[in-house]
C-alpha cells in the first residue's frame, strides 16, 4: 500500500504519525493490516511523506513488541480510569460521565476505608519517625494505610467498570451509510455533479459484519463472509447467519450499575461524615494524608501497573490482536438499501463521484523547501520555549534561594555579633583579646551579659525570659557550653643548651595527638587528689559521639568535636562564681589550644535559628587568636504564612529538575561521548548535579532539624541540644544554592547566542582556545615564580604575604595596579623596588598584552571569516519576518505559498482554469472521463455482469444458485493516526472500492 499526503496545513498541523492501517472486506471478512509506526512529516524521522507499506505477516502481527505497544497504548487511554476521563476513545461505550462517576465512587470509598483504619488506630501514639511537611506529617504507618486502602477498594471499582463496559446500548446509532446517502440525495437536488463534495465517497463504508453461507461454487470464499446489510432483490437476497458474539450484559445492566454506584457513593459519603465528626485534629490530618497517598497510589501505581501487566500477559499469551472498533461496529444499525436497481440507477452515486483533478505526490524540490522552512519554524519555537521556560525556572530558583537566604539572615547575624563580640555595654571587645587573662575578663562581662537577658531600660527585671539572650526575643535551645581542647605534654624536646633553664615545650594542636585523659582538679593526674573532685565534668574528656560534635576549622588548625565541657547553666551570679573557680584552678593553662563557646538560639519572630560558635585559639607563643561564627538558618521553612506558595515553588522546581534529567539523558544517548565536548552540556550537567545535591541536603537537613526539635520538646528546653551538624549541612546547602544560581545565570549566555555581538565573542573564545591554553601555561609558570619569591621574601614582614594563598591574592591585585609597598620598602628597600619593577614589567606589560593580542587577532579572523560564525542569525531573521506577518507589519501570511499550498492545487475545483496544467482537456483526466462514460452506459442498459466482464477483461462463469452481481462495495479501513505529544489528534478514513462477482 502506498500512502502519502500533500503536507497541507500550517506548522505542526501538516505532520502525521501513522500507526497502522486495517482494511477489512465486509463480504469475505478478510482483514489486512499494514503496520507503519512511522512519521509522515518533513521534519521527523527520515523526512518522507510518501511511503510504501507492505502487508503485515502473521509473525509481525504476533510480535511481542507490536502487541505490547498497541495494547499498552489502548489501555492507557481506555483502561486507566483517571487518564481515560480526558483521553477516552470516541468509540468506547464507557462514557465520560460513567468514568467520572466511577472516579468519584473510588475517591469516597477510599476515604471511607482510610477512616475505618484510623478509627481503630486513633488511640495509638504518634510515630516518632514521621516526616513533617507543614501542618501534615508522613509516617510509614500512614503510607501503609494509604496503599492497603487503595488495594481494598480496587475490586469494587473494577466490578462497576466491568458492568458499564459490557452493557449493550439501549438504542443503536443510525447507520452512517444511510445518513450519507440521505445527505448526498439532498445535495444532489440542488447541485450539479462537480459541486458535490469529494469526501462523500469516503463515507460509503459498511460497518456491520454478519456471516453468510459459504459459496460452494467459488473457491477461496470463507465460511463466515460478512453480509453487507443490503438486500439485492426480493427473491435473491442473502440470508445472514449470526456470528458468534462476545459476552455482553443486557442494556438494563447500565441502570443496575448506576444504582449500585450511587448506593456505594452515598453510603460512603454518609459514613465519611460520621467518622470525620468524631476525629480529632491530629487524626484528621493523618486521615487526609493517607487519603492523598491512596489517590496518588491509584493514579500513578495501581492503574498504570494494571495497564502494563494486562498488556504484558495478553501479549505473551494471546497473539491475536483485538479489534479496536468492535464496540463501534456492533452499536450501529445495519444499512438499509431495498433493491440493487435502486442503488444502480440512483443519480446519487453518479453525483457522489466528482471529476478527479489529478493529485500527485509532492515534488522532491518542493519538499526540500518545505523541510528547510519547517526546520526554521521548529528551531524558532524551540528557542522561544527555551527562553520562556528557562526564565520561569530561574525565577523559581531565585524565589526558593532568596527565601532560604534572605536579608533577615544578615540582620540576625549582625545582632548576635553586637551582643557577643562588640559588647558595646562593656569595656572589652572579644576581637581585642590577647591572652588568658583577657579571655576570663571578657567571659565575666561580655559573654555573661549576652547569654542572659538583662533588665529593661527602666531597670525592670526580664520576667518570663529565662534562657533568653540579651536581645530578649531569641531563646537558647538547651544551654550553652564551654569546651576546651588540649595537647599532651612533653611532645617536643628542648634543645640541650636550654634544658637547664626551660622545663619543657609543647606543640601545635593535632587531632591525632590531642589530650583525651581524665584529670583531677587543676589538671592533676588521677590519684593525686581526693575522690570528691575526681567526678567534675570540666576535667573529664567527652568524645565527639557523646557530644554530637563534628570537626571545626579554626584559624590555626582543625579541631575535633570532643573535649572537656563546662555547662553554662544557672544565673549570672552562678556563672561568675564558676568562672572565678575555673580561673583559680588554671583550667586554661599552657597546654590549652582552643576554648569553644557553643550554643544555638531560635527567634520565632523571623523563624530563624542561629548556630553560634565563639572560638579562642591559644598558640605556642602564648598569644590568643579570637574568631567567631554565627550561622543564621531557616531550618523550619514551612512555619510561615507563605508555606503553600513555597510548597508549590519547590514542587515545580523538582519537576523542572526531572525534566532536565530526562532531556539530557536523551541527548547523551544520541551524541554518545561527543556530548561531553560541549561546554553548555557540562553547564547543564552541573545544574542537574547541584540541583540533586541541594534537594537531598534540603530534605536531610529538614529531617535532622525535626529530630532535634522533638528532642528539645521532650526535655522541655532544659536538655543538651547541639545543632552544629545541622549548621554544617545548612552551610553546604548555601554553597550548592550559590553555585546553582551561578550556573543557571551563566546559561543565559547560551540563550543570547542569537545576538550577533555575543555570538562573535563566543566564536572568538572558541577559536582561540588552543592559543589561550598555551598562553595560560606560560602565565602560570611566570606568576607562580613571582608569587613564591614574594612569599619567601615578605612572609614575616607583611600580613598580605603571611600565607601562600594570601600571596597569590596579593599578586593578582598587584597585577591590576592595586598594591601598597610602603611597609616592604621600609624593611627591604632596594630589593623590594627591583622585585616589584620586574613583576610589573613582566606580568602587567608583557604577559597581559600577549593575552589581549591573541584575542584581537582571533576576533578579527572570526569577523572576516563567515564560516567561523554561527548560522543562528537566519533564525533571528525568520523570527522577525514571522513577527511582522503576525502583526500585519510585513505582509499577510497568505503570501507563504509553499506552506499553505505545497502542491499548488487550489482548494476549490471550480477555480481551476484552462491554463494547460489543470485543464479539463488535460490527458490526466481522460481515463476518468472514459470511466464515467462506461458507467453511464452500464446503468442505462442494466447489463452490468456482461459489461463488467468486457470492461475488466476477466473470464467469468456465473454460479447456478444465485444471480451475478456487480456491486461496488466499500471496503472500510481504519487508519489510526496519532500525532506526536502536544500535536492535535487527527483521524481519517481510507476507503477502497472493489468489484465482487
Amino acid at each position: 500500500m502506498r500512502i502519502w499526503h500533500d503536507n497541507s496545513g500550517r506548522g505542526k498541523f501538516a505532520s502525521w504519525y501513522l500507526n497502522y492501517v486495517i482494511i477489512r472486506d465486509v463480504q469475505t471478512d478478510v482483514k489486512q493490516v499494514f503496520i507503519a509506526n512511522r512519521w509522515f512529516a518533513v521534519e521527523e524521522d527520515d523526512g518522507q511523506i510518501d511511503r510504501v507499506i507492505p502487508v503485515a505477516g502473521r509473525e509481525q502481527m504476533a510480535d511481542f513488541g507490536y502487541q505490547f505497544g498497541e495494547r499498552t497504548r489502548k489501555n492507557l487511554v481506555d483502561g486507566h480510569l483517571w487518564f481515560s476521563v480526558v483521553a477516552r476513545p470516541p468509540q468506547s461505550r464507557f462514557t465520560c460521565l460513567q468514568r467520572v462517576s466511577c472516579c468519584l465512587c473510588l475517591l469516597y470509598v477510599s476515604m471511607l476505608a482510610n477512616a475505618m483504619f484510623y478509627n481503630t488506630t486513633s488511640n495509638k501514639e504518634t510515630a516518632t519517625n514521621s516526616f513533617s511537611f507543614g501542618p501534615f506529617s508522613v509516617s510509614p504507618e500512614q503510607i501503609y494505610i494509604g496503599v492497603v486502602c487503595n488495594l481494598i477498594v480496587f475490586p469494587v471499582n473494577v466490578l462497576l467498570i466491568y458492568m458499564f463496559r459490557k452493557s449493550r446500548p439501549h438504542h443503536k446509532r443510525p447507520s452512517r451509510i444511510d445518513l450519507a446517502i440521505k445527505e448526498v440525495t439532498e445535495q444532489s437536488k440542488h447541485a450539479s455533479i462537480n459541486d458535490v463534495k469529494p469526501e462523500v465517497s469516503s463515507i460509503f463504508s459498511v460497518s456491520k459484519t454478519p456471516t453468510i453461507p459459504k459459496d460452494p461454487y467459488r473457491p477461496g470464499t470463507a465460511d463466515t463472509r460478512p453480509a453487507t446489510g443490503m438486500s439485492f432483490g426480493s427473491t435473491n437476497s442473502l440470508t445472514p447467519k449470526t456470528k458468534k458474539k462476545k459476552f455482553e450484559f443486557p442494556w438494563y445492566f447500565q441502570i443496575i450499575a448506576w444504582i449500585l454506584l450511587w448506593i456505594v457513593t452515598l453510603g460512603s459519603v454518609c459514613m465519611v461524615i460520621f467518622y470525620g465528626i468524631s476525629f480529632k485534629d491530629d487524626t484528621c490530618r493523618k486521615w487526609i494524608t493517607s487519603l492523598l497517598i491512596s489517590f496518588f497510589t491509584s493514579v500513578f501505581i495501581t492503574q498504570p501497573l494494571k495497564v502494563f501487566l494486562f498488556a504484558m500477559v495478553l501479549s505473551l499469551i494471546i497473539k491475536n490482536p483485538t479489534d479496536d472498533e468492535e464496540d463501534e461496529e456492533e452499536d450501529e444499525e445495519l444499512p438499509q438499501v431495498d433493491t440493487e436497481s435502486e442503488l444502480l440507477h440512483n443519480d446519487v452515486l453518479a453525483a457522489a463521484k466528482p471529476k478527479k483533478i489529478g493529485y500527485k505526490p509532492p515534488d522532491p524540490i518542493v519538499i526540500e523547501k518545505l523541510r528547510a522552512q519547517r526546520m526554521k519554524e521548529i528551531q524558532m519555537w524551540a528557542v522561544i520555549r527555551e527562553v520562556i521556560m528557562y526564565s520561569f525556572f530561574l525565577w523559581i530558583l531565585m524565589l526558593i534561594s532568596y527565601r532560604q537566604l534572605g536579608a533577615g539572615n544578615f540582620l540576625y547575624k549582625d545582632t548576635m555579633k553586637r551582643i557577643f563580640i562588640d559588647t558595646l555595654d562593656t569595656d572589652i571587645n572579644f576581637l581585642t583579646l590577647n591572652n588568658r587573662d583577657d579571655f576570663w575578663t571578657w567571659a565575666n562581662s561580655g559573654l555573661l551579659s549576652g547569654l542572659r537577658a538583662g533588665p529593661y531600660y527602666n531597670d525592670y527585671p526580664p520576667l518570663k525570659l529565662r534562657a533568653y539572650i540579651n536581645d530578649k526575643v531569641s531563646r537558647i535551645l538547651g544551654y550553652a557550653t564551654m569546651r576546651q581542647l588540649r595537647v599532651k605534654p612533653d611532645q617536643c624536646k628542648v634543645p640541650e643548651p636550654f634544658e637547664s633553664v626551660i622545663p619543657g615545650c609543647n606543640i601545635m594542636y593535632n587531632m591525632l595527638t590531642q589530650e583525651e585523659r581524665d584529670f583531677n582538679v587543676g589538671w592533676q593526674p588521677k590519684g593525686n587528689s581526693n575522690a570528691s573532685d575526681a567526678t567534675r565534668s570540666e576535667y573529664t574528656y567527652s568524645s565527639a559521639d557523646k557530644l554530637n560534635g563534628y570537626p571545626y576549622w579554626g584559624v590555626l588548625s582543625l579541631y575535633s568535636g570532643g573535649g572537656y565541657v563546662v555547662p553554662l547553666e544557672g544565673s549570672k551570679d552562678d556563672l561568675r562564681l564558676l568562672f572565678a573557680k575555673l580561673q583559680s584552678e588554671q583550667w586554661i593553662d599552657r597546654y590549652t589550644r582552643a576554648v569553644f563557646i557553643e550554643f544555638t538560639t531560635y527567634n520565632p519572630q523571623v523563624n530563624l535559628f542561629s548556630v553560634n560558635t565563639i572560638l579562642a585559639e591559644f598558640d605556642q607563643t602564648g598569644g590568643l587568636v579570637p574568631s567567631y561564627r554565627f550561622e543564621p538558618a531557616m531550618l523550619l521553612p514551612y512555619m510561615t504564612s507563605a508555606m503553600l506558595f513555597q510548597l508549590v515553588c519547590e514542587a515545580v522546581y523538582m519537576l523542572f529538575t526531572l525534566f532536565f534529567i530526562v532531556r539530557e539523558l536523551r541527548n547523551l544517548f544520541k551524541a554518545k561521548m561527543a556530548y561531553f565536548l560541549s561546554f553548555w552540556n557540562l553547564v547543564e550537567l552541573g545544574i542537574i548535579a547541584m540541583s540533586l545535591a541541594a534537594i537531598v541536603i534540603y530534605f536531610y537537613r529538614l529531617i535532622m532539624t525535626n529530630g532535634l526539635t522533638e528532642q528539645f520538646k521532650e526535655t522541655k528546653g532544659n536538655g543538651y541540644v547541639k545543632f552544629q551538624y545541622v549548621g554544617y549541612w545548612n552551610e553546604m546547602f548555601s554553597y550548592m544554592i550559590g553555585f546553582l544560581i551561578f550556573l543557571a545565570t551563566l546559561k543565559f549566555l547560551k540563550l543570547l547566542r542569537f545576538n550577533k555581538k555575543i555570538s562573535m565573542l563566543s566564536a572568538t573564545l572558541e577559536n582561540s582556545a588552543r592559543s589561550l591554553l598555551h598562553f595560560g601555561l606560560i602565565f602560570t609558570i611566570v606568576f607562580m615564580a613571582f608569587s613564591q619569591l614574594f612569599y619567601v621574601t615578605y612572609m614575616c614582614i607583611e600580613v598580605n604575604y603571611a600565607s601562600f594563598l594570601s600571596t597569590l591574592i596579593s599578586g593578582v591585585l598587584m597585577m591590576m595596579g592595586n598594591f601598597d609597598i610602603h611597609t616592604m620598602v621600609m624593611q627591604v628597600p632596594i630589593l623590594t623596588q627591583i622585585i616589584v619593577l620586574a613583576y610589573v614589567i613582566t606580568v602587567s606589560f608583557i604577559i597581559i598584552n600577549m593575552f589581549v593580542s591573541i584575542l584581537n587577532e582571533t576576533f578579527a579572523a572570526v569577523r572576516e571569516d563567515v564560516k567561523k560564525q554561527g548560522n543562528d542569525y537566519e533564525i533571528v531573521d525568520f523570527m522577525l519576518q514571522r513577527f511582522k506577518k503576525w502583526t500585519g507589519l510585513g505582509g499577510s501570511e497568505s503570501e507563504e505559498s509553499p506552506a499553505n499550498d505545497p502542491l499548488g492545487i487550489p482548494d476549490n475545483p471550480k477555480a481551476i482554469k484552462m491554463d494547460g496544467t489543470y485543464s479539463e482537456d488535460n490527458i490526466d483526466n481522460f481515463p476518468d472521463r472514459i470511466e464515467k462514460l462506461l458507467k453511464t452506459i452500464s446503468s442505462v442498459y442494466n447489463d452490468n455482469d456482461n459489461f463488467g466482464m468486457f470492461y475488466q477483461k476477466q473470464p467469468y462463469t456465473a454460479p447456478k444458485d444465485r444471480p451475478t452481481t456487480n456491486n461496488p462495495l466499500a471496503v472500510r479501513s481504519n487508519r489510526s493516526i496519532s500525532p506526536a505529544p502536544g500535536y492535535p489528534r487527527r483521524k481519517a478514513s481510507v476507503v477502497a472500492r472493489v468489484h465482487t462477482d
